[in-house]
């Protein structure tokens, strides 16, 4: 059996109250093993709330030290004194709720975060939650963090008192010295007719504002003075935004009267401010917008006028240079639409390489030339119009360059044309049924032996090059016709020729 439990009652120093301990446990409420509750064996009679077995306060204050009493009076070795012993009582439900406790504790002690360890012992340590933090030691950790966070606390509420103490300051200085300024302090002293900005030292108004108890929330002299030439700083840079802005404020009026005078023809990119002074009369001479101040002087008009006037001639260029631009694009259109149409009157046979231009012109003009085959003026003619408005000589040229191109790639070709057609076997000749596409496979079946000539063949056929007709073809057509069978197209040619050639007599006898 286990051995019984020796149970001590001791009292409470600071409610008398009794409570009871065998070395482990403490409780308020008196053990079984006491027996009933006897004022001749226990001491001194419990309350009443603890005879009726009342459990103790959840928040009782804990003795320093206690004194155990025996129950029997002595202990089994025949009455010697027993020792004192320290119990401590389970009060907190964590370690963490007791360093609260005991950091509580310093702050309603006032504790300050200078304070030393012996002075907070002293100030303390009678104190029931002096006993939360059970070891010097945890007492020592949660006093350091105590100190730190409240020399935290008290520096936050220093830097608060010194912002309130400036911003009254502040206030303070342009009440009296501000913009919004009666001239008054409130006591009838002229404190705003002493002020100069920009001059003033903080000596000259110190009197002055010293009146004023905001002058005194700022206890440092020379934090005072500082707040001061800050003020009188930020003054100075207020004043000249302000009259930055009266003055963009004058010149948007003054070119807004430059930009009403446009309208009028008065004043043009080529203007000039004598020129411009002739044109206006007296009404606009008089104006607010235009007439001099101390925010805008003549020579401000001035170079407000040439900037403007810059910015015109600027805007002029740049229209001019979309104007050349658009005429560039539409010219060239023009010319393209020309050259379009000279390779469809090719297509229509009635352009070929050794072509001249009077002729063709007369073509054009007449609307012969018409890829539809209906006579008179047409949509040639209009294209023909667009070249020559570019310049009298222009299509001559653009047609010129076509045919000479065309030409000399023809020329090119006709030498190995030649070549392929002279492969012949002896006795064949050119057959007038055949058409240019069949002429071109019986070149291929000729030359097929030769592959360098024949991939030159099958690119002549295929129209590769930029040529408006074949190679082929007119190869094709230049042997019909020395054969006999292109009598139309060669006095096609040769018609072309008189006629250019009658146009030449014609301006020779003109110029003679």
């Amino acid at each position: 059996a286990p051995p019984a439990r020796r149970w001590n009652v001791y009292t409470d120093e600071s409610s008398g109250r009794r409570y009871y301990s065998d070395g482990t446990t403490v409780t308020w409420v008196r053990p079984p093993e006491l027996g009933p509750d006897d004022a001749g064996s226990a001491g001194t009679a419990p309350s009443a709330q603890a005879a009726a077995g009342t459990a103790p306060s959840s928040t009782p204050k804990r003795p320093s030290s206690l004194r155990p009493s025996s129950i029997g009076g002595a202990d089994g070795d025949g009455g010697g004194q027993r020792k004192k012993k320290k119990v401590t009582l389970s009060l907190y439900s964590s370690r963490a709720e007791a360093v609260a406790a005991f950091k509580g504790l310093l702050l309603a002690k006032d504790v300050a975060p200078t304070t030393k360890w012996n002075d907070v012992v002293r100030l303390c340590g009678d104190d029931a939650r002096w006993e939360a933090c059970t070891t010097a030691g945890e007492r020592k950790q949660a006093l350091a963090e105590y100190q730190t966070r409240r020399a935290n606390e008290l520096r936050d509420v220093k830097r608060q008192e010194r912002a309130r103490a400036k911003e009254a300051y502040q206030k303070m200085l342009n009440d009296i010295l501000g913009p919004a300024a009666d001239g008054k302090d409130g006591k009838g002293l002229g404190t705003k007719k002493k002020f100069v900005p920009g001059s003033s030292r903080f000596g000259d108004v110190r009197d002055s504002l010293s009146k004023d108890d905001r002058f005194h929330a700022v206890d440092d002299e020379e934090t005072r003075e500082e707040l001061y030439y800050e003020f009188v700083e930020e003054l100075r840079k207020r004043e000249e935004r302000t009259r930055r802005g009266r003055i963009r404020e004058a010149k948007e009026g003054f070119v807004a009267f430059l930009r009403s005078r446009e309208g009028d023809g008065k004043l043009t990119f080529a203007s000039t401010w004598s020129s411009f002074l002739g044109s206006l009369d007296a009404t606009e001479r008089s104006d607010t917008r235009f007439v001099t101040s101390g925010l805008m002087s003549d020579t401000d008009r001035q170079v407000y006028f040439s900037d403007h006037v810059i910015e015109l001639q600027n805007a002029e260029d740049e229209k001019r240079r979309r104007i050349r631009d658009a005429r560039r694009r539409a010219e060239k259109a023009q010319r393209d639409a020309f050259r379009e149409m000279l390779r469809d009157m090719a297509k229509s046979g009635h352009v070929v390489p050794q072509s001249r231009w009077s002729a063709v012109e007369d073509k054009i003009v007449s609307g012969t030339g018409e890829g539809d085959g209906r006579g008179g003026p047409g949509k040639s003619d209009a294209i023909l119009r667009g070249v020559q408005e570019q310049g009298r000589e222009v299509a001559r040229e653009l047609f010129e360059d076509f045919v000479y191109d065309w030409r000399e790639s023809y020329r090119r070709d006709r030498s190995d044309l030649s070549r392929a057609w002279e492969r012949r076997a002896k006795g064949v000749e050119l057959d007038p049924s055949l058409t240019a596409e069949e002429f071109g496979r019986v070149l291929l079946e000729i030359c097929a032996s030769d592959s360098g000539l024949y991939g030159e063949i099958r690119r002549m056929g295929s129209g590769e090059g930029g040529n408006p007709v074949s190679s082929v073809r007119l190869y094709f057509d230049e042997l019909k016709g020395d054969s006999g069978g292109g009598a139309v197209r060669g006095g096609s040619r040769r018609d072309e020729e008189s006629s250019e050639d009658e146009g030449e007599i014609k301006e020779d006898e003109a110029e003679s």
